[in-house]
């Protein structure tokens, strides 16, 4: 009898295995297809659909080398999330394809979001405009 009670505990150990690894795949699946959506945003870890960023929140207008902007300041979509000690933390804005750029404080209260997930600072070199946000991430 003692021999088929040992027998079955690598099966017990095997389906926790596959249940587990089950589970993790799926987790990953399912944040992967949200940040790919192109109507939702990541900020800050909280989820954002692009459309009511737009409603909640006014349009300001910046100018820069290549014309005006208009889109939603960076700053209030932060500051709408649980961010504390905002001018402590570096930004990194990483679009669909992997691109990203790290700013400060400071530059995030001079950016903007358009409705087309793009974001401008006035001052800054193209190369910062980042297209196709998918999450802006605080460090």
């Amino acid at each position: 009898m003692r021999g088929n009670q040992t027998s079955i505990i690598p099966y017990i150990a095997i389906s926790v295995l596959m249940i587990g690894s089950t589970s993790a795949l799926y987790v990953h699946a399912v944040q992967n297809s949200q940040l790919n959506d192109p109507t939702t945003l990541l900020i800050n870890n909280e989820m954002f659909q692009v459309g009511s960023i737009f409603d909640q929140f006014s349009n300001t207008t910046i100018t820069t080398d290549d014309g005006e902007k208009t889109g939603v300041q960076l700053s209030l979509l932060l500051l709408s999330t649980d961010l504390s000690c905002p001018t402590c933390h570096m930004y990194t804005l990483i679009a669909s394809d992997g691109y990203q750029q790290t700013v400060t404080w400071n530059d995030i209260e001079k950016g903007v979001i358009t409705m087309e997930k793009r974001a401008y600072f006035p001052d800054f070199a193209h190369s910062f405009w980042v297209r196709d946000i998918i999450e802006i991430e605080v460090n």
